[in-house]
C-alpha cells in the first residue's frame, strides 16, 4: 500500500482541526427527564427526540432519559411511545447541569396508525425510509437458535446459499444479483478490513441488532460500488450498561457461544464494552455421496456421514470511547482479534473427499477507530472511521495418497503425487487492508439535506507457497510471492427533501468510482513472467432516483432507479497468486435497474408488501477455465430480467403471528457474443433458484407453567422450486405458467430438486422479571435432503438447546 494510508490520516484530522476551528467549543449539558404514564408507571424505550435536530434517545428501563445538548439554547423534546398520546415541551438549557423535564404520557383515542408513525423504532423507521431495505430483525430473535442465514432466507427476494454446514462459505442473492455483486457491510463501512472474521455465515444474531438488505439502490450512508444491493450488520445497541450471554448447543457437535457488554456510569463521558462469539462444529451431517466402486469401475449413490468437516470461529473486539464532550460527541476505539480454523471436506463441488486438507485465517489485532461531532448548531455532521488490518492466513493440502467417503485412508500408487485435490498447496499469505469512511451530512432546512459519503479501501497481498505454481524459465518465480495493491475509491453525493407537506419524499444521488491496480502478470500463452509490473486505472460515474408517495397515512410507493457500477475485486484482478490468474484489463459491471413497490397497512393487524424489479447488466464477471490448470475472472456475459415478490404479515390475535412471503425473479442471458454459445441466449441464469416462499406462525402464552411466565411456539416453512447446475436451452425448460410446472427436459445430475424443510421451536422465559429465557428448537422437522449452492448437501434434521441471558444494570 506504500504507506498510504498515512495521507488519509492526515487528511481526515486537518478536516476536523478545520471544523474546530469554524464553529469553535460549544459547552454542552445534560438534559435529564423522566417519561411515566398516567397510572405513574415507568415507559421503557419510549423515544424522545429533539424536533429538528437528528437526534432521538430511548429510556431506560426506569423512564429515564438524558440527551447532551448545547447550552444557552431553546429545544423542542418531543416524547413518543406505541398506544399513548404524543407529547411536546420546549425547554431552554441553561449552563447549570440541572436541566430537566419531565412527561406524562396519556391513552391515544386516535388512530393506532397515527401513533406507530410518532413512535417507531429504529427499524420500522429503517423500513420505511425512501430505499428500499428489507429489515431482519435480529434483536426480536436472540432468543431464538437460529442463524443469520436462516433468517435472511426467510425474508422475501433473499436467498443465501451455503457449501455445507456452520463457518462454509455463502453466496447472497438479492433480486437476480448474487455473489460479488453484493455487498457485505458492518455498522455502513465495507467489511474487507475483517475478511472472514465477520461474515453472515458465522456472526451469531446475538451480537446485532438488525441486518439492513438494500435491495437496488443504496442510501448515501451506505458507501459501496454494488452493483444489486448491499447487506449492512448493525451491531447491538443498547442501554448504557449492559451483559448479554448466549449458549446454543446442537446435533453435529455444535456449541455457539456469545458475550456482549457494555458500561457507561451515568454523568460519566467515558464508556467502554466487549463483543465475542465463539463457533463449534464437527459438522458430520449425513449426505449421498457418489461412491466408486472399483470393480464394476462406476459410481454409486450412497449414504455416509461427512468426517473431515470441522470448524472453529473465536471472534473479540474490545471498545472504549468518550461522549458528550465539547470536542466530540462520540469517540470509539476498538481492537478486534479473531481465528478460523476449517478442514476441508470437499473442494467447490462434491466430487470426492479430503481427509487432510485444511485452511486458516487469523489476526492478532485490528485497530479501528470512529469519530463523530456534530457543528454549526446540529446542522453538520462528520462520521469518520478508520481500519487498518493485517490478515494471516494459509491452505494446506500435501497428503500423499487418498481418503475415501468412509474415511479410511489408501497409500498412494504414485509417491510423487501430492495434494488431495490434484493440486498441491503449502500456500501461507498475509493481506493488508486500510478502509477509511468519511461521512459528512448538512441540514439545509427541516425538509431537506446534502450528504456526502467517501470511501477508501487499499489493499495488498503477499505470500508463498513452495507446492503452488510458477513462472516458466531459467529462474522460476513463486506467482504467490508476486506483488499486488489495488486501491479502490467510491464516493457519493446525495440531496435528500420532502415535499407536498411531507406526502413525497426524494433522494437524488450521484457516484464516482474509480480503482488503481498494480501488480505482475504471467503470460497465460507462455508461461513466462511478465517483466514490467502491469498498471490499470479505472474510474466510473453512477446516478440513481429515489422516490417516496405517501398515499395515505396507512400506505404509501417506492420507485427508484439508477445506473449502477460495480469494480472488480481484487482478487478478480490480481488472482489469487495460484490457480486464479490476475486479469488487469478487466471492465468493471454495469447495470441500469429499476424497482417499484407498494406497502399498505390495511387495518392494525394486516401488513401488506408488493414490490418488482427490473435489471440489465452488462460486462457481467465471472470465473473461466483458461486451460487445465489456470482459471481467470473475465466479462463473458449480459443478463436481463424481471422480478415480483410479496410479503405479508397478519395478526388475528395479540398472540398469534402469522406471515408469508414469495419471490419470483426470470433472469436470463441475452446478446451472446460467442457463437458457440449462442445455443442458450435466453437461458436462464445457472445454479440460481427462480421461484422460493416462506411461510411462519408464532403463537405466545402467559401464566402457562407457572404465574408471569411466557412461552412462545413457533412453526417455520421454506420452499425452493428446483433450478439447474448449470445453463439449459430455453427450449428444454419445464412447461406451464411461469415454468413452474411440468417436467424440464435435461439430465437428473443437472437438477437441483425442489425442496421443503418445516422447522419448530418453544420459547420459554420462566419469569416476566427473570432475564433468562430457554429456547428448544427442530430445524428440518422430516429431515428432507437439503441442497444448496452447486448442489453441496446440507445438514438434515438437527436439534438445538439455546440459554439466553440479558441484563440491564
Amino acid at each position: 500500500m506504500k504507506n498510504n494510508y498515512h495521507k488519509y490520516t492526515i487528511v481526515f484530522f486537518l478536516l476536523f482541526a478545520v471544523l474546530q476551528l469554524v464553529t469553535g467549543q460549544t459547552k454542552v449539558e445534560y438534559l435529564k427527564g423522566t417519561v411515566h404514564s398516567e397510572n405513574g408507571t415507568p415507559i421503557a424505550a419510549a423515544t424522545v427526540e429533539v424536533v429538528k435536530m437528528n437526534i432521538r434517545v430511548m429510556t431506560d428501563e426506569k423512564g429515564n432519559f438524558s440527551i447532551q445538548l448545547p447550552v444557552k439554547m431553546e429545544y423542542s423534546i418531543r416524547v413518543s411511545y406505541l398506544g399513548e398520546q404524543s407529547q411536546i415541551k420546549t425547554v431552554y438549557v441553561l449552563k447549570d447541569n440541572a436541566n430537566r423535564v419531565d412527561f406524562v404520557l396519556t391513552k391515544d383515542s386516535r388512530l393506532l396508525s397515527e401513533v406507530k408513525i410518532v413512535g417507531q423504532n429504529d427499524n420500522q423507521k429503517a423500513r420505511n425510509e425512501i430505499v428500499k431495505a428489507e429489515i431482519v430483525d435480529t434483536k426480536a430473535a436472540q432468543a431464538q437458535a437460529v442463524t443469520l442465514v436462516e433468517l435472511m432466507n426467510r425474508s422475501a427476494g433473499v436467498r443465501v446459499r451455503q457449501s455445507g454446514g456452520l463457518g462454509s462459505s455463502t453466496n447472497v442473492m438479492l433480486n437476480g444479483f448474487q455473489g460479488k455483486s453484493i455487498k457485505m457491510l458492518k455498522d455502513g463501512v465495507p467489511t474487507d478490513y475483517l475478511g472472514a472474521g465477520y461474515n453472515i455465515s458465522a456472526t451469531p444474531v446475538n451480537v446485532l441488532e438488525r441486518v439492513e438488505v438494500y435491495k437496488g439502490v443504496l442510501p448515501t450512508e451506505i458507501g459501496a460500488d454494488a452493483l444489486g444491493g448491499a447487506i449492512n450488520m448493525v451491531s447491538k445497541t443498547e442501554s448504557n450498561r449492559y451483559v448479554a450471554v448466549s449458549y446454543e448447543i446442537a446435533s453435529f457437535n455444535t456449541h455457539r457461544a456469545s458475550l456482549n457488554l457494555k458500561h457507561k456510569k451515568e454523568g460519566s463521558n467515558l464508556f467502554w464494552g466487549l463483543d465475542a462469539f465463539y463457533n463449534y462444529s464437527d459438522n458430520n451431517y449425513k449426505v449421498t455421496a457418489n461412491i466408486p466402486d472399483p470393480e464394476k469401475s462406476t459410481v454409486i449413490p450412497g449414504v455416509v456421514k461427512l468426517f473431515h468437516n470441522q470448524y472453529r470461529h473465536a471472534y473479540v473486539e474490545l471498545y472504549a470511547g468518550l461522549t458528550g464532550l465539547s470536542w466530540v460527541d462520540e469517540l470509539r476505539v476498538g481492537l478486534t482479534a479473531f481465528t478460523i480454523h476449517r478442514d476441508n471436506q470437499f473442494a467447490g463441488l462434491m466430487e470426492k473427499p479430503f481427509g487432510a486438507s485444511v485452511a486458516m485465517e487469523y489476526t492478532p489485532v485490528i485497530p479501528t477507530i470512529r469519530y463523530k461531532k456534530q457543528f454549526l448548531d446540529h446542522k453538520l455532521s462528520l462520521d469518520q472511521f478508520l481500519a487498518y488490518s493485517k490478515i494471516k492466513g494459509s491452505q494446506t493440502d500435501t497428503l500423499s495418497g487418498f481418503y475415501d467417503w468412509y474415511g479410511t485412508y489408501h497409500a498412494p500408487v504414485d509417491v510423487n503425487r501430492r495434494g488431495e485435490s490434484g493440486n498441491p498447496t503449502l500456500l501461507t499469505f498475509t493481506t493488508s487492508n486500510f478502509t477509511s469512511r468519511t461521512g459528512l451530512s448538512y441540514l439545509l432546512s427541516d425538509k431537506q439535506s446534502i450528504a456526502l459519503n467517501f470511501v477508501i479501501n487499499d489493499y495488498s497481498r503477499t505470500g508463498k507457497d513452495p507446492y503452488g505454481p510458477t513462472s516458466i524459465g531459467e529462474h522460476p518465480v513463486d506467482l504467490q510471492s508476486l506483488p499486488a495493491d489495488y486501491m479502490k475509491v467510491v464516493t457519493s453525493l446525495g440531496w435528500k427533501g420532502q415535499f407536498a407537506s411531507g406526502k413525497i419524499e426524494n433522494l437524488f444521488q450521484l457516484k464516482y468510482y474509480s480503482a488503481k491496480t498494480s501488480g505482475q502478470e504471467v503470460n497465460v500463452n507462455t508461461g513466462y513472467l511478465n517483466q514490467q509490473t502491469s498498471k490499470a486505472n479505472t474510474s466510473k460515474f453512477g446516478i440513481s432516483e429515489a422516490l417516496k408517495y405517501m398515499l395515505s397515512k396507512r400506505t404509501y410507493i417506492r420507485l427508484s432507479g439508477e445506473l449502477a457500477t460495480r469494480l472488480p475485486e481484487q482478487s478478480e484482478i490480481l488472482g489469487n497468486g495460484s490457480y486464479v490468474l490476475s486479469n488487469f484489463n478487466i471492465k468493471p459491471e454495469k447495470s441500469s435497474n429499476a424497482n417499484l413497490g407498494l406497502r399498505t397497512t390495511p387495518y392494525d393487524k394486516l401488513d401488506i408488501e408488493i414490490n418488482s424489479f427490473y435489471r440489465i447488466t452488462k460486462d457481467l464477471i465471472l470465473s473461466t477455465p483458461v486451460n487445465l490448470i489456470y482459471a481467470q475472472s473475465v466479462n463473458v456475459e449480459s443478463v436481463k430480467g424481471i422480478g415480483f415478490e410479496a410479503d405479508i404479515r397478519y395478526r388475528p390475535w395479540p398472540w398469534l403471528v402469522l406471515n408469508g412471503n414469495s419471490t419470483y425473479q426470470d433472469f436470463r442471458l441475452y446478446h451472446i457474443k460467442d457463437p458457440l454459445m449462442s445455443y442458450l441466449e435466453g437461458a436462464r441464469l445457472r445454479n440460481t433458484p427462480y421461484f422460493f416462499s416462506n411461510i411462519g406462525a408464532s403463537l405466545q402464552f402467559d401464566d402457562v407453567l407457572s404465574k408471569t411466565d411466557k412461552i412462545r411456539a413457533y412453526y417455520n416453512m421454506s420452499y425452493v422450486h428446483q433450478y439447474f447446475l448449470n445453463y439449459i436451452p430455453k427450449n428444454t425448460e419445464p412447461d406451464g405458467f411461469l415454468g413452474l410446472w411440468g417436467k424440464a427436459k435435461v439430465d437428473a445430475p443437472n437438477i437441483i430438486p425442489s425442496q421443503t424443510v418445516h422447522s419448530i421451536g418453544l420459547l420459554w422465559q420462566p419469569k416476566s422479571t427473570l432475564p433468562v429465557t430457554v429456547n428448544i428448537e427442530c430445524k428440518n422437522l422430516f429431515d428432507a435432503a437439503v441442497y444448496d449452492n452447486f448442489k453441496i448437501q446440507n445438514a438434515g434434521r438437527s436439534f438445538h438447546l439455546k440459554l439466553n441471558y440479558t441484563v440491564k444494570y
